[in-house]
């Protein structure tokens, strides 16, 4: 069954999949900060191939939005690569597998309104691959398992990454506190 994709119906579409597009996006970009551009150049994409053909039929809409994500991510690397702007990751040691009980609430432990930004700018040093599992178990709300199947790891190494991040959160949250004081 084809899909008519039609102007009118463009905020229809975008609602019903940003949420998928943006954890596919996650998922494949080299850099957080590079997230919001593609995002935006993708449904910009997808919205000047509507008014330019007047109306698509997609069979499956949410694949044809995955690709037009997929082009874009492949361009903008490709423009970094070009300019010589690559971003270099060195993956750490292979952590152990340790099991680590799920029971702890983020909001209430470290992050307050006036920190939220502290908090994504400090994460965002981090590894990014680390990055990633925050943004997508804190911004995007996904289950751990459904984190490890995304990114092909073990869901204890997910478990570890955020556990030893939010500890090193709290003594870094810790030590501006009283460095404020």
């Amino acid at each position: 069954m084809c899909a008519q994709i039609k102007e009118e119906n463009f905020k229809e579409i975008y609602e019903k999949t940003y949420q998928a597009t943006l954890k596919f996006i996650v998922i494949k970009c080299h850099n957080m900060d590079d997230i919001n551009d593609i995002i935006q150049d993708t449904y910009l994409e997808l919205l000047l191939l509507i008014k330019k053909k007047k109306r698509l039929e997609i069979e499956h809409v949410n694949q044809y939005i995955m690709g037009i994500a997929n082009n874009i991510i492949k361009r903008h690397y490709h423009k970094k690569i070009k300019q010589n702007k690559v971003i270099i990751y060195q993956a750490k040691e292979e952590e152990e597998n340790t099991q680590i009980k799920d029971e702890f609430d983020l909001e209430q432990e470290i992050i307050t309104k006036e920190n939220v930004e502290t908090v994504w700018k400090y994460v965002k040093n981090k590894d990014l691959l680390t990055a990633k599992i925050f943004y997508l178990y804190f911004s995007l709300g996904l289950k751990i398992s459904e984190i490890a199947g995304a990114l092909d790891l073990k869901e204890s190494n997910i478990k570890n990454r955020i556990y030893r991040t939010l500890k090193e959160l709290k003594e870094f949250l810790g030590k501006d506190v009283i460095e404020n004081d």
